[in-house]
């Protein structure tokens, strides 16, 4: 019994390594844009690790910068299936929708994103910009200098008209 557990307990390192290897090369190829190659890199982390949300958010990142929004939303939305509170991914999908011009879907993205992590400054700009193509000055004036008080240092350029 013993050695079967050992064994076991082996198999399962080897995994997680696996996975490993693959989602450190992918994002290395990710930094350097290469697309195609850190998803064919993540697609294999995957393979070895198939609840592993940080593998779905970054596959999920390359596609979207590749212009395949539909197939980086499937992978979001996985990242945020296995990870409830993974503000990265829910900005990631807001971002997609506030660049399809679709502000109220937008919205709801970035209120998770606050919602679990209430000092991403960034969420707060795109937000105020959503808020902004919905003629909601007051709203989006609030979220921009909330953005300010957290750091963003061009806030000057935020302007609702």
């Amino acid at each position: 019994m013993m050695i079967y557990t050992l064994l076991i307990s082996l198999n399962l390192l080897s995994f997680q390594d696996g996975a490993e290897k693959f989602l450190n090369a992918g994002y290395d190829k990710y930094l350097e844009e290469d697309y195609k190659g850190a998803i064919m890199d993540f697609n294999k982390a995957a393979a070895y690790d198939p609840d592993n949300a940080e593998v779905f958010y970054l596959r999920g990142v390359c596609k979207s910068a590749m212009g395949e929004k539909k197939a980086a939303m499937d992978d979001l939305n996985k990242a945020t299936e296995l990870k409830e509170d993974y503000a990265e991914a829910y900005y990631e999908k807001g971002y997609i929708f506030l660049s399809d011009k679709n502000a109220e879907l937008a919205i709801k993205e970035f209120d998770k994103v606050i919602q679990y992590n209430d000092s991403f400054a960034e969420a707060y700009v795109s937000r105020g910009t959503a808020k902004c193509m919905m003629n909601d000055v007051e709203g989006a004036t609030k979220d921009w200098n909330k953005a300010k008080e957290l750091g963003v240092g061009y806030s000057e350029y935020m302007i609702c008209e």
